[in-house]
């Protein structure tokens, strides 16, 4: 009777120790996520100041492109159309 009681006993012990190691272990992965989190972030704001950059650098050619291409409509607007 008390070898089976201190199986039992045994038996619980060692599954708490492992529910602990999982505890441990799920802490551990939470903090390492908030760690990557913040780096994320800093990347992500890293890379829209840099989309930025590029918007700005590129801003003057595509209004360039987006005049001609305009251009180009309304000249082709003013050709007789081909009757088919």
């Amino acid at each position: 009777m008390f070898e089976r009681a201190k199986n039992r006993f045994h038996n619980v012990k060692d599954a708490l120790k492992s529910e602990k190691e999982a505890v441990d272990n799920l802490k551990k992965s939470i903090s390492d996520i908030q760690d990557s989190v913040a780096d994320i972030t800093k990347m992500v704001d890293d890379l829209q100041v840099q989309v930025n950059k590029i918007n700005f650098k590129n801003k003057p050619h595509l209004d360039r492109i987006s005049e001609a291409q305009e251009r180009i409509t309304k000249t082709l607007d003013n050709f007789p159309k081909k009757k088919k």
